[in-house]
């Protein structure tokens, strides 16, 4: 199973800047290697603190160059909102640039707000990510695009890099998006968030129904699950966590709204009906002690099989010290013994 730590590189409070995310993650970037992760992704979205970058590839680029074993991920690109004739030479050169280690994450995208930034009609996401992704696929296997739809229109043009196709991951996916994802062998996304695995069971069987209607017969999907994890045995570390975790969670579902809720860029926290108590999440998600994260997380692959794990730990809004000491106990503490796990749960199947 693939390990990987998740960079959304969001604007934790007031007086983070933007220098300081793009250095932090560059130092996590590095430091995951270091400690063993498998792979590494970046965000894409636009016009709030949510995430400074609009570009995961450019954020690829910039990391080719820091690191030779990790292989880096687009987490994900927002197809809709891309040209794709520009997008498929660009995942091209950024194929050569980091030496074949790219791991290609595809999105329909969901929020209205971006949507409406780039005057791109919401309702078509679907049809042009399909559009998109024949694209993308044709030049990136042949080397050459040529295509006439309903979105977009080229004419034939050659391509200027070697043909491959790198590993795909999709995420925010229903319906026809499922059936071809299962038809190809893509790895699904799906955010766990704070859910138990028990809570998030569903999800998966959900998704896996789209999977086998496209002919997927396997025993599980290809499953890559997101986690939002934070190892330190500070009792007020973990607590800065749990608050920056309930407020990632508010700042998500406000997200959904046409018109976020922000000044500026900047996202307010606006509770929400039903939200989890803070002690609720010290209890029940991943913040704590390596023994407690890990077994909370060898729960997750005993229940969800998953065959990817995500892991975010850039929501506490403490300082970089802190931030990248847990990574390292993520790497250093935690992940060999769910490997151990991920391999017997692989034997008992």
């Amino acid at each position: 199973m693939e390990m990987a730590l998740f960079n959304l590189m969001s604007l934790n409070h007031d007086e983070e800047t933007p220098a300081q995310v793009f250095e932090l993650t560059a130092a996590a970037v590095q430091l995951a290697e270091k400690t063993g992760f498998d792979a590494t992704w970046f965000a894409e979205h636009h016009f709030t603190s949510a995430s400074i970058c609009p570009s995961p590839l450019m954020m690829v680029a910039h990391c080719a160059g820091l690191t030779k074993r990790i292989r880096l991920g687009t987490g994900v690109i927002v197809l809709p909102l891309h040209n794709p004739l520009r997008a498929v030479q660009e995942i091209g050169f950024a194929q050569t640039m980091c030496d074949g280690r790219l791991n290609l994450g595809l999105a329909t995208g969901h929020q209205a707000h971006e949507f409406n930034g780039y005057g791109i009609d919401l309702a078509a996401r679907s049809e042009m990510m399909h559009e998109g992704w024949d694209i993308l696929e044709q030049g990136l296997t042949t080397g050459r695009v040529d295509h006439q739809g309903k979105h977009y229109s080229y004419p034939a043009a050659p391509i200027c890099m070697a043909p491959g196709l790198p590993p795909i991951y999709l995420a925010g996916a229903s319906g026809s998006l499922l059936e071809r994802a299962g038809r190809v062998g893509a790895t699904l996304l799906i955010s766990q968030g704070v859910r138990t695995a028990e809570m998030a069971l569903p999800l998966k069987q959900k998704a896996e129904e789209g999977y086998r209607a496209g002919g997927f017969s396997g025993r599980d999907m290809p499953l890559g699950l997101q986690r939002y994890i934070f190892v330190t045995d500070d009792p007020a570390e973990q607590r800065r966590a749990a608050e920056g975790l309930l407020k990632l969670a508010r700042t998500t579902l406000s997200l959904r709204v046409p018109v976020p809720p922000r000044d500026g860029v900047r996202m307010h926290s606006v509770p929400f009906e039903g939200e989890p108590s803070i002690d609720w999440l010290l209890e029940n998600t991943p913040i704590g002690s390596v023994e407690k994260v890990t077994r909370i997380l060898a729960n997750d692959i005993k229940v969800l099989r998953p065959t990817h794990m995500s892991m975010y730990c850039g929501f506490s809004g403490l300082q970089t010290p802190a931030v990248l000491a847990a990574i390292e106990r993520l790497g250093r503490d935690v992940l060999p013994t769910l490997r151990q796990s991920a391999q017997a749960e692989a034997l008992a199947a």
